[in-house]
């Protein structure tokens, strides 16, 4: 009987009735249930229809029976593998870490498995264990893959030189893997190591001038000299499209008395963003708004995250949702406005905008740029800009329609420190130091602009330069480019020290002239230097990111510090710094114009902010 059911299962397999000829398989193997082999055939037809909980439960019960059985080890790993990388895609880490490594203690050498098992831990921030096993599976087969996977676990635990060396190997293997070689430069950007930068920045000038197949990070652009906008847009627009996500049709929510507002963001926690948007979300209109923050980064137990928690109507941790679980959520909480504030940066989750959760999409904040769109359908529907960031003309440039608020696009917090009175000898500094300071990322200061500066410590007598620490590399990095190529002595480089938000405010006061970064300005740190009275020169650029700063200081009314190229900037520092009169004249006005002006003021930004998104929903 058990011979006929099986050439009749065989049959059926045969004229693709897979289904039916495992119901006959497993009738026969009732019969005979010694018989492995059925049951191997089984777990194989299950496989073959991708039922692969089923297919490893039938081969866990032959690989019982036969341990060394390379062929049934071989299976049940496959499918182990499919189990784990399905809760991958939904971003169940947890249970794919579980589904690899089960797949590895049946084949503990199983290259492809290392490497998916050290994936699922990168996204639950286990950054250590993740690099043991990308480095387990390299050592049993080279891949580009791995090694650029390996170089991001280490940028993350702050080995930078060892994850640029990573970077290097998988370029090794493979040229072509643009990614990898965009991370690479970025990484250099960020320890100041400029050896052959010139001709990395110009390649990646070629690859952003036509619409792009490769997959470059658009974050990693900002900080990056001549890009322009239309290059910034082509590699948003490659950006959505590599992803592979359809823009589904607009949501057709229910009309409601109040606008339900979604706040999207990794931030939500001991970050910048909590100077720039907490008071917002505390002043919103709780009669006109209800206010729901989705959040999507670590939790860094801080204080930070807690108090965010308590300003909303809501809070939900998407940490571990997939985009169609919190794109349905956001249905059920009747969103009519999503408010990405991260954009393309870490943790982001700004691809949920293509599942149309929301009445509204809108970019705004946390990402100096636009997000593409995908055949000439934007990501986001809207973008909250200014006319300096976005002049009318540049508008066009941008995937999203712009919609101007009234004065800067950057909000801030009004609550900010009081002002001491600080000495420069307080920070271990002579009264006669003439300080030039810049306390931006790493990342923000390229070749062009520290030479500019090195020619001002030059020209300027009983100058010193004080930037924020970032790392050893890129101190000695910085000290070493300054001493051989300008004859500068390192000792008149200082580094400051991370320290509490008030001691960094007061700090400020003792600088003569702060220095803004370009293509990539102050944001945050630029609204940091003007409350504690610190001029700043800035020189603006075409993109977003490079005109920030820019329109800080014209919202506080101090136009004259802004430039507009290298000779300029250099020439309005050489002037200022010969002058102290100017300088302190400088500083009174700027503190004159902090009162009147509406840079700190967050009330005044909620109610146009308001006005804007009510006037948006009609």
């Amino acid at each position: 009987m058990t011979n006929k059911l099986i050439a009749a299962a065989k049959a059926k397999e045969k004229d693709g009735d897979i289904l039916g000829a495992i119901d006959l398989y497993k009738v026969a193997w009732r019969e005979d249930s010694k018989n492995i082999f059925l049951q191997i055939e089984i777990g194989n037809l299950y496989a073959i229809i991708e039922e692969y909980e089923e297919a490893a439960g039938f081969f866990r019960r032959s690989h019982y029976a036969l341990k060394d059985n390379l062929q049934v080890i071989g299976a049940l790993g496959f499918c182990l593998n499919k189990i784990g990388n399905t809760y991958f895609i939904n971003r169940e880490f947890k249970m794919a870490a579980n589904a690899f490594e089960e797949a590895l203690s049946y084949d503990k050498n199983n290259s492809s498995s290392l490497f998916n098992y050290g994936n699922s831990l990168f996204h639950q921030n286990k950054y250590e264990e993740a690099i043991k096993a990308y480095r387990l599976s390299l050592k049993i087969k080279p891949n580009p893959t791995t090694y650029n996977n390996l170089g991001n676990a280490l940028q993350r635990i702050s080995k930078t030189e060892e994850a640029i060396s990573s970077y290097e190997k998988a370029l090794l293997i493979n040229p072509d893997l643009t990614h990898t070689f965009i991370q690479m430069v970025h990484l250099k950007q960020s320890i100041c190591s400029w050896s052959g930068i010139d001709e990395m920045f110009s390649k990646i000038k070629k690859l952003t001038e036509k619409p792009i197949n490769g997959k470059i990070s658009p974050f990693a652009l900002f900080s990056m000299p001549n890009i322009s906008n239309n290059n910034h847009l082509n590699v948003a627009n490659s950006w959505v499209k590599q992803s592979g996500i359809k823009i589904s049709k607009d949501s057709k929510q229910k009309k409601s008395d109040k606008i339900t507002i979604a706040y999207l963001s990794s931030d939500f926690r001991l970050h910048p963003l909590y100077y720039l948007i907490k008071e917002v979300l505390i002043n919103h209109d709780r009669d006109k708004f209800i206010l729901k923050l989705f959040y999507s980064g670590p939790d860094d137990g801080s204080e930070e995250l807690d108090e965010f928690k308590g300003i909303c109507d809501a809070y939900f941790n998407i940490t571990e949702m997939n985009d169609e679980k919190v794109s349905g959520l956001m249905i059920e909480e009747s969103i009519d406005i999503m408010v990405d504030l991260t954009g393309f940066t870490q943790n982001s989750r700004s691809l949920i905008a293509a599942l149309r959760p929301a009445k509204l999409h809108i970019n705004w904040l946390g990402y100096p740029g636009t997000m593409g769109s995908l055949d000439k359908k934007p990501l986001y529907d809207f973008m909250f800009a200014d006319e300096y960031v976005i002049p009318k003309s540049k508008s066009s440039e941008y995937a999203e329609e712009i919609i101007y608020l009234e004065g800067c696009y950057q909000p801030n917090i009004s609550s900010r420190p009081l002002l001491k009175t600080v000495k420069k000898l307080d920070y271990g500094f002579k009264e006669n130091d003439f300080i030039f300071a810049s306390f931006g990322q790493s990342l923000k200061i390229t070749k062009e602009m520290f030479s500019l500066w090195m020619r001002l410590l030059q020209k300027v007598p009983d100058s010193i330069l004080w930037l924020l620490t970032s790392n050893k590399t890129c101190e000695n990095n910085l000290r070493t480019f300054a001493s051989s190529e300008f004859g500068i002595q390192s000792e008149r480089l200082f580094f400051a020290k991370k320290v509490s938000f008030d001691d960094h405010i007061q700090r400020h006061q003792i600088i003569d002239i702060f220095l803004d970064t370009f293509p990539y300005n102050a944001h945050t740190s630029a609204s940091d230097a003007l409350w504690a009275g610190c001029p700043m020169i800035s020189l603006s650029g075409e993109t977003f990111a490079s005109r920030v700063a820019g329109s800080i200081l014209t919202e506080i009314g101090c136009y004259e510090l802004i430039v507009s190229s290298i000779e300029e900037y250099e020439k309005k520092a050489i002037e200022l710094a010969s002058k102290p009169d100017k300088i302190m004249s400088v500083k009174r006005k700027i503190l004159d114009l902090k009162k009147t002006s509406n840079l700190f003021k967050p009330k005044k930004f909620t109610f146009d902010l308001e006005n804007k998104m009510i006037g948006l929903m009609g």
